[in-house]
């Protein structure tokens, strides 16, 4: 009988580190800082087939505030530069995006092997979002899965071989489920003692 209860909240305990761990968190996001298409975050350049992004706080007027719950850390007047892309079609080469603190601190990288544009460039809603994710930064727990992230555009405004674009942001990542899973062994074990 002992055996059969212990069985039971051993199943119990796996199911419910496997639910757990099924949900993502939200690892970062921001809301479009930008009032109006004047002061970009993207530009692609279709011509030269390149993608280039950015947020400098020093130089803009509008803060981008950048909120980590998965840390639960909020940064006022955040910045972030991105390595520039090469483009080809609607895909785009890997690179890496840092997000920095008003102190010039860095507070969250993300590398990703390629990047994919999505939707009508120029009307629309427009994405760009990155493959094979790997988010990194103080705070941020190791053992992440399911790691991604997008850029939502919008205001375009045609420029010189392109257009530009503001954004807001959101990504995501799968919680490692060990430290949940050694919590429910730990609970069979002292219901096993007993």
């Amino acid at each position: 009988m002992k055996s059969m209860v212990l069985g039971k909240l051993a199943a119990a305990a796996l199911a419910f580190g496997l639910v757990a761990s099924a949900n993502a968190d939200t690892v970062a996001t921001f809301f479009d800082p930008a009032l109006n298409g004047s002061t970009p975050l993207f530009q692609l350049d279709a011509v030269n087939g390149v993608f280039t992004g950015g947020w400098d706080a020093n130089v803009q007027t509008q803060q981008l505030i950048l909120e980590v719950p998965i840390t639960g850390s909020v940064y006022v007047d955040a910045s972030f530069t991105m390595t520039p892309l090469t483009v080809a079609g609607s895909n785009l080469s890997g690179g890496v995006i840092t997000f920095t603190d008003a102190g010039n601190a860095v507070v969250l990288t993300i590398t990703f092997d390629a990047g994919s544009l999505f939707g009508p460039f120029g009307f629309g809603a427009s994405a760009f979002a990155g493959q094979n994710v790997t988010f990194a930064g103080p705070g941020i727990p190791a053992g992440l899965s399911q790691e991604q992230f997008a850029f939502s555009f919008a205001n375009p405004v045609a420029i010189q071989n392109g257009f530009s674009y503001t954004a807001s942001f959101t990504s995501s990542a799968i919680p490692e489920p060990a430290s949940l899973a050694l919590l429910g062994l730990g609970g069979l074990m002292f219901f096993r003692r007993r």
